[in-house]
């Protein structure tokens, strides 16, 4: 909600708490339009519709005339006007809630007491209307759009099983009506935060684009038909557009499911694709959304304090309601770091969501997290889970010692450091979905390690195929599916096994894109010590990922592979496509291995203590990764300044320490705790 302040005597009565304005408004003889705004108490409204519509370039050159003087109304906003003084659906005697006419625009004290009752004024309108435009504006014709998207509605619980209805829909003589909807989902109220809860909270919405008209009922039908068609593959509809319209749907799904309200930081997230001129809005503008505990989270909006100071007191508000700083984990992808963000002053420790994040679901361990406070927007049939990392264990949460500088720029934690980052995996060619200017500038390839040593302190592993165990499961972040519910199945290993055996030993074959690709930057990374017998004494030999499986191959463990599950027929497929395709649902190592290396961006990582893990992208040799009692994942941290501190890069994944592992260590007199000074 963008302001410009504007002298006016239409607004001049002040608004007392729990009032607001109501609008009725018409065409005169001249064309001009004529309005009237009438003051009610929020509980005894008549009727009235609320007006969703994108804001534009703010300019304020159309005027309503009312009878004690006019007021200036934004472009965007004059040709909704002028549709609904000549449709039919509408009448002249009908009330109104329009945010830039109903409010003084020059009262900052106003502003905060409307946005307290945003979840009211849209609960009770009788219907919001949402404006998309006209059909035809410059560049964007969505002539057909409307029509076409009811068609599809009424055709879903068709397409699913016809074959030959699904054929007829993805024909070329269609492509003009695909484009005219990919170009109505492609206009900018989808990713605009006010007009989120504009949709949501309404108990009936109805979409107009010019005079055609589509209730929210229709579109949600038609959005999952579209799905079924795979029209978001870019050759029907480009997935971005796609994607926005989509999530809306997901979350008025949630909202009508949850009647508590929703989760923060799970909302937040999920829209990372959408704007707001003013940035505190992307968290202001979710409060009619919320559950009541999320709602103190935030409390009045204030908009005279600085973006980095609301963005740092949400960690530290988060901390303190929830004693959890699984909040931190967001800063992975919501970062400082990301495009060409202006840094002003925000620490590292604290989400930056000024950041465009384009993904669904959130390429996170911590957006899936089966954490309450966090929350996530799984598919409603999706909700169920067996598994939820944990990596410092119920004990040592309750050692989190977790407290902020009065200036909000500093955090201290206890934690333990696991190691140092000695090598990191490549991921170039693999088309990360990486939005960092860091790995921008300094790309993706393989950092090899350089302590290949042994030393006590050094982890080895038992045999070829611990190691290798290792890999599968950091590869698919020991997860079955891409909502991170279930741990990863035994037959992963096999799976990984055979498609690296492939690429080292069968060339004339067929293989996977991606894993090729990702397997001939990565075959020669030293990744472990294995310590194995010969001739009755025990040798210690560091291996590379192709040494593992060569190794593996030579000593013809006959007993280590028929213990093996088979490996699935889908390895043998390109059944993740090259250049990004969209995926099937299909739950098989190559999708978690596409999940975990493009859309989340992770590199294998080695640490001069031997272990092994996945690292973001940005991570860099000398980093440490670090488990911090008040947090369920692993964070990997830089440390920086001539006086010790960190700065947060993003989550880890650290086999074998992914669920409490590293409060054995408590017993072994090796915990040794460390307080964290982050920045």
């Amino acid at each position: 909600m963008v302001l410009r302040p504007r002298r006016d005597v239409v607004h001049k009565s002040r608004l007392d708490h729990n009032y607001i304005r109501l609008l009725r408004f018409g065409t005169g003889r001249d064309g001009y339009l004529i309005g009237r705004l009438d003051t009610f108490h929020i509980d005894k409204c008549p009727p009235y519709y609320t007006a969703s519509y994108v804001w534009g370039d703010h300019a304020f050159t159309g005027q309503m005339a009312f009878e004690n003087g006019g007021v200036r109304i934004l472009a965007s906003l004059v040709p909704f006007l002028q549709m609904v003084s000549g449709h039919q659906d509408f009448e002249d005697s009908d009330y109104w809630w329009i945010d830039s006419i109903c409010m003084d625009l020059g009262s900052a004290e106003e502003r905060t007491a409307q946005v307290k009752l945003m979840d009211q004024i849209y609960r009770r309108c009788r219907r919001a209307i949402i404006w998309l435009g006209e059909e035809h504006e410059q560049d964007s014709d969505c002539t057909g759009a409307v029509s076409f998207l009811k068609r599809l509605g009424k055709a879903q619980g068709l397409i699913k099983d016809d074959e030959t209805l699904y054929a007829q829909y993805r024909h070329h003589s269609l492509l003009g009506h695909w484009h005219a909807v990919g170009k109505l989902l492609g206009r900018a109220w989808w990713t605009r935060v006010w007009t989120l809860q504009e949709f949501v909270l309404p108990r009936e919405a109805t979409f107009y684009c010019g005079n055609s008209s589509i209730s929210r009922n229709e579109y949600k039908p038609a959005l999952y038909s579209i799905h079924l068609l795979g029209g978001h593959d870019g050759k029907l509809i480009h997935r971005e557009a796609f994607d926005a319209a989509w999530n809306r749907r997901r979350i008025h799904q949630w909202y009508k499911k949850i009647k508590g309200g929703m989760n923060l930081i799970a909302t937040l997230a999920y829209l990372g694709n959408h704007q707001a001129t003013d940035v505190r809005d992307r968290i202001y503008s979710t409060l009619g959304l919320l559950k009541k505990d999320d709602r103190k989270l935030i409390g009045s909006p204030d908009y005279d304090a600085s973006i980095r100071h609301v963005f740092a007191k949400l960690v530290q508000d988060f901390w303190q309601q929830y004693k959890s700083l699984d909040i931190i984990c967001f800063t992975h992808i919501f970062s400082r770091h990301s495009g060409n963000l202006d840094r002003l002053g925000i620490p590292s420790w604290a989400p930056d969501w000024r950041a465009y994040v384009q993904s669904s679901p959130v390429p996170l361990m911590a957006s899936q997290s089966a954490s309450e406070q966090i929350g996530n927007f799984r598919p409603l049939n999706s909700q169920s889970y067996k598994v939820a990392y944990n990596a410092p264990g119920d004990w040592l949460k309750t050692r989190s010692k977790v407290r902020f500088h009065a200036n909000l720029m500093e955090m201290w934690a206890d934690g333990v450091i696991l190691g140092s980052i000695d090598g990191l995996g490549g991921i170039a060619g693999c088309e990360p979905r990486c939005y960092s200017n860091v790995c921008a500038r300094e790309g993706h390839l393989t950092d090899h390690p350089t302590k290949l040593t042994t030393s006590p302190q050094r982890k080895t592993y038992p045999s070829l195929l611990d190691v290798l165990k290792n890999i599968a499961r950091c590869l698919s972040l020991d997860r079955e599916d891409k909502y991170l519910r279930f741990q990863a199945p035994k037959q992963y290993l096999s799976d990984f096994l055979m498609l690296c055996y492939r690429c080292v030993y069968q060339p004339e074959v067929d293989k996977n894109p991606l894993f090729h690709t990702w397997f001939e930057q990565n075959r020669r990374m030293f990744l472990a010590m294995v310590t194995a017998s010969h001739t009755g004494s025990q040798h210690t030999f560091g291996y590379t990922l192709e040494g593992l499986i060569t190794g593996l191959v030579d000593d013809q463990d006959t007993d280590a592979f028929d213990n093996l599950p088979l490996a699935s027929e889908g390895v043998s497929a390109n059944n993740v496509e090259d250049a990004g395709a969209s995926l099937s649902e299909e739950d098989s190592f190559l999708n978690r291995f596409y999940d975990t290396v493009r859309k989340k961006s992770r590199r294998l990582l080695v640490t001069d203590s031997g272990y092994i893990g996945m690292a973001p992208c940005r991570a860099r040799r000398g980093d440490v990764v670090a488990i911090l009692f008040g947090c369920n994942i692993p964070l990997v941290l830089r440390r920086v300044g001539e006086r010790e501190a960190w700065e947060v890069v993003g989550e880890a994944y650290m086999d074998g320490f992914m669920n409490g592992e590293i409060g054995g260590w408590r017993k072994k007199n090796c915990l040794n705790i460390k307080t964290f000074r982050l920045v």
